[in-house]
C-alpha cells in the first residue's frame, strides 16, 4: 500500500517542519480572541440596541456574524497560509538524494504526485475542520444560533486550496523551487484571480472591447477561488441564486476542477518524462 504511505510522508513532513503545528497554534489564538471578543460587554450590547427596530431579526443578525469570519480578507490570510505550507513539498520531494530513494521503491510517478495532493489535502481539511468548527461551536453557544450551515465553509475552503494546490504542485515540480513556487503562486490567488474575479465590475469602466474580451478569456482559463467564495457565502446565508442553472450559477466550481485536473494531468507527465 504505496499510496497510503505517501500520503502520511506528507503529513508526516508538515508535522516535523512544525507548520501544522505553528497552524493549529494561530489557529487556536483566533479561536481564543474570538471567544474574548463575543465576551466584551460592548459586543454583548449590540443585539440589544438593534432589537428596538422592528424588523430585526436576531438569527440573521447571528449569521452575518459568522459570514463575517470567512469575509475576504480572512479568506486571503488562510489561504496565503496554506499556500506558504504546501510550496515546499514538491520542492523538498525533488531534492537530491530524496528523489532517488523514494523512485527507487515500487511506486509509479503518478502515485507520488496524487499521495502529495491528497496529503496535502487532508491537511488543510484537518486545519479547517479544527479552526471552523471551533468557532462556529463558540459562536453558536454564546447565542443559542446553531447554523450548521456555517459548516459548509470547511468543504468550500477545501475544495478551493484543492484547486489552488495543483497549480503549486505544478509549479514545485518544474521549477523545483520553494520560493519561485511561493510567489507565482501567491500573486496568482491575490491580486491576479482577485482582480479577474471583478471582470463584471471593470468592462462596466473599459471602453476598449479587446480588453473586455482578454480579461474574460483569461478568467476562464484560470482558477476562481474568490468567485467560489462567493457561491461559499451564499449557500450558508441562503441566498444562492439558481434562476441561471446549475451549470451557470456553478461555473467558476466546474471549471476551476477543470483547471485542477490540467494541473493535476501536467504534474504527473512532466514529472513522468524527467529524468533525475
Amino acid at each position: 500500500m504505496i499510496f497510503p504511505a505517501i500520503v502520511k510522508s506528507t503529513i508526516r513532513e508538515a508535522f516535523s517542519r512544525k507548520i501544522l503545528l505553528s497552524l493549529f497554534i494561530l489557529f487556536s489564538f483566533v479561536i481564543l480572541l474570538i471567544a474574548a471578543l463575543i465576551n466584551l460587554d460592548a459586543v454583548q450590547g449590540i443585539p440589544k440596541l438593534l432589537e428596538a427596530q422592528p424588523d430585526f431579526d436576531y438569527r440573521s443578525f447571528i449569521i452575518k456574524m459568522e459570514l463575517l469570519m470567512i469575509s475576504q480578507p480572512s479568506f486571503l490570510i488562510v489561504m496565503i497560509l496554506f499556500i506558504i505550507m504546501s510550496s515546499s513539498f514538491i520542492p523538498s520531494l525533488l531534492q537530491k538524494g530524496t528523489v532517488e530513494l523514494t523512485l527507487s521503491k515500487p511506486v509509479s510517478r503518478t502515485e507520488i504526485i496524487l499521495g502529495k495532493f491528497s496529503g496535502g489535502v487532508i491537511i488543510v481539511f484537518i486545519a479547517l475542520t479544527y479552526l471552523i468548527s471551533l468557532i462556529w461551536a463558540v459562536i453558536s453557544l454564546k447565542t443559542g444560533v446553531w447554523h450548521f450551515a456555517f459548516l459548509y465553509s470547511i468543504l468550500w475552503y477545501t475544495l478551493i486550496f484543492a484547486v489552488l494546490y495543483s497549480l503549486v504542485i505544478l509549479t514545485g515540480i518544474i521549477t523545483k523551487s520553494t520560493i519561485m513556487s511561493l510567489i507565482i503562486n501567491v500573486l496568482l490567488f491575490f491580486p491576479f484571480t482577485a482582480i479577474l474575479s471583478a471582470k463584471d465590475n471593470i468592462s462596466l469602466f473599459a471602453s476598449n472591447k479587446v480588453l473586455a474580451f482578454i480579461l474574460n478569456f483569461i478568467y476562464h482559463i484560470l482558477p476562481k477561488p474568490w468567485d467560489m467564495r462567493g457561491l461559499c457565502s451564499d449557500a450558508i446565508d441562503g441566498s444562492l441564486n439558481m434562476s441561471g442553472g446549475f451549470f451557470y450559477v456553478y461555473q467558476p466550481v466546474i471549471t476551476s476542477l477543470i483547471f485542477m485536473l490540467v494541473c493535476l494531468s501536467l504534474s504527473v507527465y512532466y514529472f513522468s518524462k524527467k529524468d533525475y
